[in-house]
């Protein structure tokens, strides 16, 4: 199995092709970046940080105008073919709603994730899906949560967006990996490193971008079950149909389990107290295309589950239990041209949790304590669009607005308590392209952010960025980016601990990237981040906790990937070494692994054959217990999954095994990673 692999970011936003390797299943799927695509990636964002340095970006666009206009005559001579591409490549679900960059933009590391890797890893969620890409780690802890990092940078600092739309819990600015079904997933994006400031606030760390299936001129209808250990059983089916100008798309999932367990450092099998889950996942999509310049979209999903949370191995027992998590979302949108060249790209959205928390005095659940409930919401609008100005030189626009409200009601009969906040972005961005092989970019965003406590804050987030492309098989990109993130609603305005004079917290990154796709394929970057103004809780002298800007980090190093892929075989290897250093208390970052490696191998012994490989491994870590006031270690880990299915006509039946060697280890202390898990499944293609 193969990712289409790190890309730039305009390669990774076209749906049939990539410079990744073509796997052995499905070569004429898989194509190295064409001529056009060449073309499409000489186009150029630079950042406007602040008024001076705006003179400095006007500066090198004008001394870079005679170099365009030598060019401007094979540009245009190329126009009409790259827009020939344009058209193929546009797909609504890719316009994120906050900051899906256009597909012209190279700057950002991209991982592209493909439906026919997904095929072979059998995931159940996403995290599961993204485990294994290269800068990612997935932990999960107190909450029973699975969140991720992306070259060391937490989930509070990343953006996560369903076809396009955020699906981040407004109250605690946070987000649970397994509340997205893997089922229906066309493609799953990741981007690091310097991202286009069209991408609008709050994403800092990066963006995940899960983008599910659309229809197609052939019917199609799958349905799949599977049963696994502790009767973890699911079934689900995915639908699509193009039929003239109209599609529709849809997926649903069950997935339910008595609970989990885990085998301790003794060899001992355990099982977990209070893991049992139930989750439902259903999600709908109606398409109208009355040309090919233009598509309209109405999205509906709802996720409904009910889970326990378990204990700390280590801590006090306690007994919390979610009788309901759900997630409801609606959006609509689509894209338009405006001319010959010109486009809008629009989206609406709204998503609403419900969320209600029992916590209970004894271990049986009869006897509650109290039963907190958040009635959350966001809602919110973007457009984008791209104004060619001539064939060397494109400017590119975008509006986001979104707003938050959280209600909260600590325990039944008391009063609810009512936040809410308002952020907007613009941004502007203008792509030059000159000397065939160069293509400078720069741009600026605005966000500002209107608190619930009045006032506001804003700030400016530049981009600047060189590519030069030789040939079509290396790319050699460099980048600068300034990040920020606003603090979540719970850091401003809890009763306990909030601030309301929080800064935002804000990131200048560095990244000298390069592609190579040829025989193989081969990808790099080395990456340098500094972080100021980190918000954390602190205790203050009465013994209260508040939320202060106190912290400062660094997070520099250096990512590999490499692919190979021959008849009967295809591998991966990713390699991520992180320098994570709190620079505030003088120490490493808590729970961050200095040295990440993953590998995917996948053997075709026979023509329906697939036998998978996916092994992991993380170096030692510490965490700073802020309670005993010492540093706690973690140790280094290395887990092993593998994945056999073969396909027979319309049916392909698989088993998967999880923690193949039933290791134990975990990646926050108190909360071990599930034991060796086993799994049969199907899958029946009605037609």
């Amino acid at each position: 199995m193969c990712y289409k692999g790190p890309v730039s970011e305009s390669e990774a936003l076209q749906p049939s092709s990539g410079p990744g390797l073509p796997t052995a299943r499905d070569k004429r799927e898989t194509a190295y970046p064409s001529v056009i695509e060449k073309e499409k990636r000489m186009s150029f964002r630079i950042p406007l940080p602040r008024p001076v340095a705006g003179v400095a970006l006007a500066a090198v666009l004008v001394a870079a105008l005679p170099l365009a206009s030598a060019a401007q005559e094979t540009a245009q001579e190329k126009e009409k073919a790259a827009k020939e591409q344009e058209k193929k490549a546009r797909i609504t679900e890719e316009i994120l709603v906050v900051g899906r960059a256009p597909r012209e933009v190279p700057l950002a590391t991209v991982t592209t994730i493909k439906a026919q890797a997904l095929e072979l890893m059998k995931p159940r969620d996403l995290a599961e899906a993204i485990r294994f890409a290269p800068g990612v780690m997935v932990t999960t802890g107190n909450k029973d949560e699975y969140t991720l990092k992306l070259r060391g940078i937490d989930s509070r600092r990343i953006a996560l967006l369903v076809d396009g739309v955020p699906v981040v819990e407004p109250y605690y600015g946070s987000f649970d990996l397994k509340t997205v079904s893997a089922g229906g997933i066309q493609t799953l994006q990741v981007t690091k490193g310097p991202s286009s400031v069209l991408y609008g606030p709050n994403t800092l760390g990066g963006i995940v971008n899960v983008i599910t299936t659309r229809p197609t001129p052939d019917p199609r209808l799958a349905l799949n079950a599977s049963y696994g250990d502790r009767a973890a059983r699911g079934f689900g089916l995915d639908t699509s149909y193009l039929w003239g100008r109209v599609g529709l798309a849809g997926s649903a999932l069950y997935q339910a389990a008595d609970g989990t367990s885990y085998t301790d450092a003794g060899g001992a099998r355990l099982e977990r107290r209070n893991s049992d889950y139930e989750r439902l996942n259903v999600s709908g999509k109606v398409y109208y295309i009355p040309s090919d310049r233009t598509e309209f979209m109405l999205n509906v999903g709802h996720y409904h589950s009910v889970y326990g949370m378990p204990p700390d191995l280590y801590g006090k027992p306690r007994f919390w239990r979610f009788k309901n998590w759900d997630r409801t979302t609606v959006n609509a949108g689509g894209f338009t041209s405006l001319g010959e060249m010109s486009t809008l790209r629009f989206r609406a959205y709204y998503v609403s949790y419900f969320n209600t928390l029992d916590q209970y005095n004894d271990a049986a659940m009869t006897s509650r304590q109290f039963e907190s409930t958040f009635d959350n919401a966001n809602y919110g609008f973007f457009a984008l669009a791209d104004l060619p100005v001539s064939g060397w030189n494109v400017i590119k626009t975008s509006l986001t607005y979104q707003k938050d409200i959280a209600r909260s009601q600590d325990d039944i009969n008391l009063p609810w308590q009512d936040f809410d906040q308002e952020t907007v972005s613009f941004g502007l961005e203008d792509h030059v392209s000159f000397l065939e092989a160069w293509q400078l970019i720069g741009g600026v965003s605005a966000d500002r952010l209107a608190k619930f406590t009045g006032g506001a804050t804003t700030r400016l987030n530049p981009l600047v960025g060189l590519k030069f492309t030789p040939w079509d098989a290396l790319d050699v990109r460099l980048a600068y980016s300034g990040k920020s993130k606003f603090p979540n609603m719970r850091a401003l305005y809890s009763p306990s601990s909030g601030n309301p004079s929080l800064k935002s917290e804000f990131a200048r990154s560095w990244e000298l990237g390069f592609t190579y796709s040829r025989s193989f394929y081969l990808a790099g970057a080395v990456f340098l981040n500094d972080i100021r103004n980190l918000v954390d809780s602190i205790r203050l002298p009465s013994g209260l906790r508040q939320y202060r800007n106190i912290g400062e980090a660094r997070i520099n190093g250096f990512e590999l990937q490499a692919q190979k892929s021959w008849r009967w075989l295809e591998g991966t290897l990713n390699y991520t070494y992180l320098d994570p250093w709190n620079k505030s208390d003088d120490r490493p970052l808590d729970l961050t692994p200095k040295n990440n490696l993953n590998f995917e191998v996948t053997v075709k012994p026979l023509a329906r054959l697939d036998i998978a490989l996916l092994g992991l491994w993380a170096s030692e870590s510490s965490w700073y217990d802020t309670n005993a006031r010492k540093s706690v270690d973690i140790p280094a880990y290395f887990t092993l999954d593998a994945v056999i299915s073969f396909e027979a006509g319309r049916f392909s039946p698989f088993l998967r095994v999880t923690n193949l060697f039933d290791k134990y280890f975990y990646t926050e202390p108190g909360y071990p990673w599930r034991g060796r898990f086993l799994e049969v499944g199907i899958k029946a293609d009605v037609f």
